[in-house]
């Protein structure tokens, strides 16, 4: 099960790499090949601006959407006409659960993901960017996905880009979410 993300994510390039470069051998396992595989329907609400909007998304999503404790946590963001546009989302529990609660809906497609994990990611928020730039840098990765932030639990965050179906090579860890 999920945990709750930051009480506020930092999506911004890190400016030290020195820091990163001696962090990230501690904090995170490198990229990684992911599948997925099946579609994931997750209720959302987006962000009124980035990154200043994304900690009142998550308190709405959790005053609006029941027991977010025990469901699987999403960031969801992408790049559109020059801003980022970023939703806080969970798992649906059923078909429609969304429409009652009168919500929107994603669907975070099924597929192989290039990832990385960010371990101690409450204390360690401002890598969340640079891993996600280190991510969309990546040849093999389907240009028009989303970013995805999975908190997989109260430590660790993992960061997934969608992949090309043709370049997928190297070893497949199955993503359950």
């Amino acid at each position: 099960m999920s945990h709750l993300p930051p009480d506020i994510a930092v999506f911004t390039p890190l400016l030290v790499i020195t820091i990163e470069l001696s962090l990230y051998c501690s904090i995170g396992y490198g990229m990684q090949i992911y599948e997925l595989k099946k579609d994931v329907k997750v209720i959302c609400v987006e962000a009124t601006s980035f990154p200043g909007g994304i900690k009142n998304a998550f308190n709405r999503l959790y005053n609006q959407v029941p027991d977010t404790k025990l469901r699987n946590i999403f960031g969801i963001s992408k790049p559109q006409n020059g801003l980022i546009i970023y939703k806080a989302a969970a798992a649906e529990n059923f078909e429609g659960e969304a429409t009652r609660l009168g919500l929107q809906t994603f669907v975070i497609q099924k597929g192989n993901y290039l990832g990385e994990a960010l371990m101690d990611w409450q204390k360690n928020e401002m890598m969340i960017g640079s891993i996600f730039e280190r991510l969309v840098a990546d040849k093999r990765l389907d240009g028009s996905a989303h970013c995805i932030e999975w908190y997989k639990n109260e430590r660790e965050l993992v960061c997934l880009v969608l992949m090309r179906d043709e370049e997928i090579n190297g070893t497949i860890q199955e993503l359950t979410l």
